[in-house]
């Protein structure tokens, strides 16, 4: 999550403004993330810093500040030949600023940049996202260890030294044993300049100074000494050694997995499998970034189905028919082999163009009918259509009498990411069960 950093004091007056200041400022940076998802490459969000214009109208605190000349201010400045006390300026035709025809005559906007890491612009991208009526497991199984970090120790593996750390405790404990040996030096340094100007004085006159040159002698002694002090403070102890810990910290276990389903026959063509694969990578960061243990199955089908790799799926380009039920087959074989719905939370995300061979809509209305008891919710997507399909009609008919199978369409990028978050809004009515 992105984080803002304000120093000052809390207690104040002003606590409550400040607070409201920095909910308005992330929704601006969550609508500005929630812009840049609509538009950019989704490979591209998943890496590197983001850079993210945000406006700062109506961001600044509120804020009271003495008027002495009264509410009011009627004003002619000198020069002025046109316009009285109370006259009202009229503004000016569009274009006819001294700008010349190609100015603009809207109010300028101010913005800040605002950065964001690759994790931070994650979070925000699928904050207040969810997985479905997502169920625990089963008694027995239900917590994980994972490795958290917890702080920093004096000892450890060299390989998990912190050197910012370790260079700070350093620092510090150099300042501080250095401190007062610093002082004494600079006073001994200037009780020296002292007695030199008074000898120098005593010889003009031609005095006697022999006590001030013995004085001078013990000084100079005792500043070669705190000068070897200082000199032999070490520029790092092994007291200042810092190693990152980590500790295992227990947390519920979800034993779910994920059933990404794409159609990649000849009807799909590039505009289509673009859209598809959007969808399919925000799927696919959302449980990267929060549910990091759920698995995932890739199945991509024309007339047939196959289960493949993760690159395998977003990559290839096949050609041939349509026969959906061939892709359902598979998940239902996979599912009952190897993700029983007992122990598992399963979920289906299936993608089409919605062109499927006529014969077939009966086998995948009767699949879909075995498969939805079995599943926690289902996803159906259709790219790039004028109008709904057979299937999608199909499916929207499904999905009335299982209301956790969506039905979505979609056929410009800019679309997608509204509709994964819309599909995956958390609901404060549907707790874990």
């Amino acid at each position: 999550m992105s984080t803002l950093i304000d120093r000052r004091p809390s207690g104040s007056r002003a606590d409550a403004q400040r607070d409201r200041l920095h909910r308005r400022l992330r929704s601006r940076i969550q609508k500005a993330v929630e812009e840049a998802a609509a538009g950019q490459s989704i490979e591209r969000i998943a890496h590197g810093e983001k850079r993210l214009i945000v406006p700062t109208k109506d961001l600044h605190e509120p804020r009271f500040r003495h008027d002495w000349n009264g509410g009011t201010w009627d004003r002619v400045f000198p020069g002025n030949r046109e316009f009285r006390a109370g006259d009202r300026i009229p503004k000016p035709p569009s274009g006819a600023g001294e700008g010349g025809s190609t100015a603009s005559v809207d109010e300028g906007q101010e913005t800040i940049g605002v950065w964001l890491k690759p994790e931070e612009f994650l979070d925000l991208l699928f904050d207040g996202l969810e997985l479905p009526r997502l169920r625990r497991s089963a008694e027995g199984d239900l917590e994980e260890f994972q490795w958290m970090r917890s702080g920093f120790i004096r000892d450890g593996s060299p390989s998990r030294m912190h050197i910012g750390r370790t260079m700070r405790t350093a620092r510090s404990r150099r300042l501080a044993l250095r401190a007062a040996k610093k002082r004494a030096l600079t006073q001994r340094q200037a009780e020296c300049e002292e007695l030199r100007r008074e000898i120098a004085g005593r010889e003009a006159q031609g005095e006697e100074a022999r006590i001030e040159r013995d004085r001078l002698a013990e000084l100079e002694t005792e500043i070669a000494a705190l000068e070897r002090q200082i000199r032999a403070i070490p520029f790092i102890d092994e007291s200042d050694l810092r190693f990152a810990h980590s500790t295992p910290q227990a947390r519920p276990k979800h034993r779910a997995v994920v059933f990404y389903v794409m159609d990649v026959s000849g009807s799909m063509e590039a505009p289509h499998r673009e859209l598809a694969k959007r969808f399919f990578l925000l799927l696919y960061l959302f449980l990267e970034r929060h549910y990091p243990t759920v698995e995932t199955v890739f199945v991509k089908h024309h007339t047939e189905a196959r289960e493949c790799s993760e690159e395998a799926f977003f990559n290839s380009e096949e050609s041939g028919g349509t026969v959906v039920s061939s892709a359902l087959e598979l998940v239902q074989r996979i599912l009952h082999a190897r993700y029983p719905a007992d122990d598992w939370n399963v979920y289906l995300a299936q993608a089409s163009d919605g062109d499927n061979a006529g014969f077939d809509n009966a086998r995948v209305r009767s699949l879909m009918e075995e498969l939805l008891p079995q599943l926690r919710a289902a996803w159906f997507l259709e790219v790039l259509q004028n109008r709904p399909t057979d299937l999608f009609h199909l499916y929207e008919r499904i999905a009335m009498l299982h209301p956790h199978l969506s039905v979505v369409r979609a056929s410009e990028n800019a679309e997608i990411y509204p509709l994964f978050r819309e599909l995956f809004r958390r609901t404060e009515n549907t707790p874990l069960e």
